[in-house]
């Protein structure tokens, strides 16, 4: 027996079932056992999160797991579920992974080459071409992956036998995520057991999404959405990624029960283990209860994926959704708190200040709106754009000012102090990509002479 079947997706492996039809394959009685494993195969990596089969005994039994492995490919392509493939892919590689603790280094190297990753023994470890190792490395989001962060030299990483190991098991995840053009027909001969695979899938997916649904996407910081989002898409999280979700959903009140669920679309979602983890970190069966880190520590973990403004007049993920609530507070609230950030200045004035508008507002220019008593919608550029943070009292607001032109008037518009996130972040993103972005403009008076305008939401 030549041990082909611990690693059913490299190129001896495919030499050794060449020549077969795959007709025969599919339909002949004497391939039922090699139909069965390649089901068991996706069956097992989707329920449990990993590919249970029996050791073969002999060489024939090698050739039904080399031949159960091509059924398993086609039945992947004819479901066409990325998130079915992505669970599968996942299990292959932790597969893949257990049987290359096992070989000698010399073998691990063998290996790593036939899987496209160049690879030498070197000073009690091994070196990796950079460029196979940042492809093979490039859905591995911990900061300790990133190539600055690695030994290189002539252009070689330096890693040690259990990266390596990792590395290759994420090699053979990519890979497997490329599949074959499944054959006409084959849907209806495996549509029963396609179906159940995909229903599996579905429940963990509408696991997460029933969590999800009750999160404020509108509140979230960049890093928290895009954990979220990469969940939701079957993307598998690093520990720091999961360390952050799990520990801001605690401090936001979520029990461990919640936060696991959010985890069912993971590709590597075992439910024990992840059971395990979440209640440690929140506290539950460890007693100690984790504090969410801050940003400095997410951007150098490789969580952050790129702060907006708001992000950048913050320390830490629960201060922006913190300050991202200001919106449900009461009217009179948000009123005082654009009063402070003004500094003060006739108090009757600020209880009425209207911050919404209602109905159809006509598009104007600036010029024009500036004329009118009536809301106009007007197109602008954002000439200026500055956060910040000041202490106004006792408490410290975080506010935002913006000047605003267009080609009808020769002197900006200044804002008043921004504290309404909603006006502020598109105005942000506007300045910084050089866009025009509408605004609406309330004219308000004050003592019968002047007029002020505002930026009001809809």
């Amino acid at each position: 027996m030549s041990d082909l079947w611990r690693y059913p997706f490299l190129p001896d492996a495919r030499k050794a079932v060449q020549g077969l039809e795959l007709e025969t394959l599919l339909n002949d009685p004497l391939y039922g056992e090699a139909r069965a494993l390649g089901l068991m195969r996706l069956e097992t990596a989707v329920k449990d999160g990993r590919i249970v089969l029996e050791t073969p005994a002999d060489a024939l039994a090698e050739k039904d797991h080399l031949h159960g492995f091509l059924v398993s490919r086609l039945l992947l392509a004819v479901a066409g579920d990325a998130s079915l493939t992505g669970l599968v892919a996942v299990a292959e590689g932790e597969r893949t992974q257990h049987f290359l603790h096992r070989e000698p280094g010399a073998e691990l190297v063998r290996l790593a080459r036939q899987l496209s990753v160049a690879t030498t023994r070197a000073n009690g470890g091994y070196t990796v071409n950079f460029v196979d190792y940042l492809r093979a490395a490039g859905s591995l989001r911990e900061g300790k992956w990133k190539l600055v962060n690695r030994p290189l030299r002539d252009g070689h990483v330096r890693l040690s036998r259990r990266t390596l190991e990792r590395l290759m098991r994420e090699a053979v995840a990519q890979h497997l995520l490329t599949l074959p053009e499944p054959p006409e027909g084959i849907a209806k001969r495996f549509e029963s057991e396609i179906e159940a695979l995909l229903q599996v899938v579905r429940q963990r997916r509408e696991r997460a999404v029933r969590e999800m649904g009750k999160f404020d996407y509108g509140k979230a910081p960049p890093c928290l959405a895009q954990q979220l989002a990469d969940l939701q898409g079957g993307i598998n999280l690093p520990h720091p990624s999961r360390f952050f979700l799990t520990t801001f959903l605690a401090a936001l009140g979520r029990d461990p029960e919640q936060i696991m669920e959010l985890y069912a679309t993971a590709p590597d979602f075992r439910e024990s283990v992840t059971r395990y983890q979440v209640e440690h970190i929140t506290g539950k069966s460890s007693g100690t209860e984790y504090d969410s880190p801050a940003c400095d520590t997410l951007v150098s973990q490789g969580v952050c994926p790129g702060g907006n403004t708001l992000c950048r007049e913050i320390r830490h993920p629960l201060q922006y959704y913190r300050v991202m609530a200001e919106r449900e507070k009461p009217e009179a609230v948000r009123r005082k708190r654009i009063h402070l950030a003004t500094g003060g200045g006739e108090a009757k004035f600020w209880t009425q200040l209207p911050l919404r508008f209602s109905g159809d507002v006509p598009q104007r220019s600036l010029t024009a709106a500036l004329r009118s008593d009536a809301p106009s919608r007007v197109a602008v550029r954002v000439d200026h754009f500055r956060a910040r943070r000041e202490k106004r009292g006792d408490e410290f607001i975080i506010s935002a000012l913006a000047r605003l032109v267009d080609d009808t008037v020769p002197t900006p518009l200044l804002t008043l102090s921004l504290t309404q996130w909603e006006l502020a972040l598109p105005l942000a993103s506007a300045r910084e990509a050089g866009v025009v972005v509408e605004v609406t403009l309330l004219p308000v008076k004050l003592g019968g002479a002047k007029r002020l305008h505002i930026l009001a939401v809809g």
